[in-house]
């Protein structure tokens, strides 16, 4: 505003202006819009042959009270949250909470006694984890970015060379009475730590080389998922490894990363997709139940047991179901892979139908903040975890009617996944931060 923005008149303006605006983020982008204005009105008016002082006053006049200027600011940028969102979690925390408690009593086994009130304790301590990210300002994660990406890479080193295995995967670490899944936790971590790395545009210097420049960016764009999946894949766990690699997919897309860049990862899927199948050639079982689906009439008791079982369930269940807790020996890990078809056993076909709308809705909310955040760091994080949570509840729900390969897919904040329901809250909250601070302004990384 050249010399203008000095004056007395236009600095007591600015300052009662900015006074009534709550949020501090936007008051340097506030001031310079309205220096921009006032600079616009002092020179025409100067043009016109009035001096200084008279253009400067009847320009501040001209602009209107500044105490009513600031709180339409403080409007247009003041936090919001999504409550809409909000409900929707918590009506899947209700379902979750109801459903674990009928698998309890449905299928009583021991190791099913204690699963509802892990799963209130797990749901409660999400929650809270939740409503305070949601209310904080989710751009002081960026800065420890690296530090989430190397933790992570160590955990999932850790488990590899000291973790157990449960079910063929290797990534269980225990804390006291309860079994953490480091495997399972990795994608959320993981795609969280490289929204922040790849929103930071990457600093040029001419003392750094042509080949270290290209090694270090080459480095941060490629081998900063080629690394962690190598590590996901030696814990056998494909799931996770799709996971992470869709939440990686779903970055570049939103952060418009060069197209080379997106081939060097598909390269990467093609190179697992590959060694995948050569793995399947040489094992005739894990191809065949692979493949069951696609067959879903051929042996009903072997390969297509848990299919044929499903199917049953969800055709005997009519409008109404069968009650609360109804029992349903026939159908194996009710409480987590096979959530779906129990939900729709005991409450009937038109519960199945309100979940998919659920979904759906929860689908259309938070695609609707992807799209009206500005903040790339934001846009990419909301982005990644909308991709993790879209596949697993769709295919956990393909699986179950037979559209889809039997996997260990759950349906989020509704099957009973332990410890790692709270990381699933907390990505909830970070979507709410995200949400809450779209009108607070653009943000740089410093």
């Amino acid at each position: 505003m050249s010399s203008f923005q000095k004056l007395e008149e236009v600095t007591t303006f600015l300052k009662h202006v900015c006074r009534e605006i709550k949020a501090k983020e936007v008051h340097a982008e506030v001031r310079l819009e309205l220096e921009s204005h006032l600079q616009e009105l002092i020179e025409e008016k100067l043009s016109n042959g009035i001096d200084l002082d008279a253009a400067v006053k009847e320009s501040i006049a001209q602009m209107g009270t500044p105490d009513v200027i600031g709180r339409q600011f403080h409007l247009a940028h003041r936090p919001r949250f999504n409550w809409v969102l909000l409900a929707i979690v918590v009506l899947f925390m209700t379902i979750g909470l109801v459903a674990i408690f009928s698998a309890q009593a449905a299928y009583y086994r021991p190791y099913l006694s204690s699963l509802g009130m892990k799963q209130a304790i797990f749901f409660g301590i999400g929650s809270c984890l939740m409503m305070l990210i949601g209310f904080s300002n989710y751009r002081k994660f960026a800065r420890y970015s690296w530090v989430l990406y190397m933790g992570t890479i160590t955990l999932l080193s850790y488990v590899l060379l000291f973790g157990y295995k449960i079910i063929g995967i290797r990534g269980y670490v225990s804390l006291g009475l309860i079994e953490l899944n480091i495997s399972a936790l990795s994608p959320y971590l993981l795609l969280i730590a490289l929204a922040g790395i790849w929103s930071k545009p990457l600093r040029t210097s001419s003392n750094i080389s042509y080949l270290r420049a290209f090694l270090r960016n080459s480095w941060i764009d490629v081998g900063t998922v080629w690394l962690p999946s190598i590590l996901i894949l030696f814990t056998h766990s494909i799931n996770n490894f799709v996971l992470f690699f869709i939440g990686c997919l779903t970055l570049l897309l939103v952060l418009r990363k060069k197209r080379a860049i997106l081939a060097a990862h598909c390269g990467l899927f093609a190179t697992a997709f590959g060694l995948f199948i050569l793995k399947l050639s040489y094992d005739s079982y894990q191809a065949n139940r692979l493949f069951a689906f696609t067959h879903p009439n051929e042996d009903k008791l072997g390969m297509n047991y848990v299919l044929t079982q499903s199917k049953m369930a969800i055709h005997s269940a009519g409008w109404w179901g069968h009650g609360f807790g109804a029992p349903l020996s026939n159908l194996p890990i009710l409480q987590s892979e096979m959530m779906f078809p129990f939900l729709i056993y005991c409450f009937g076909w038109g519960s199945g139908i309100a979940l998919v709308i659920m979904v759906a809705l929860f689908f259309q909310q938070t695609v609707s903040v992807t799209r009206k955040v500005k903040d790339p760091y934001g846009k990419a994080i909301v982005s990644a975890l909308l991709a993790v949570f879209t596949t697993q509840f769709t295919w956990s729900m393909l699986m179950s009617i037979g559209l889809a390969p039997y996997s260990s897919f759950q349906l989020p904040f509704i099957s009973y996944s332990g410890l790692l329901a709270i990381f699933q809250f907390v990505s909830i909250g970070l979507m709410l931060s995200v949400y809450r601070r779209k009108d607070l302004g653009t943000w740089q990384f410093t």
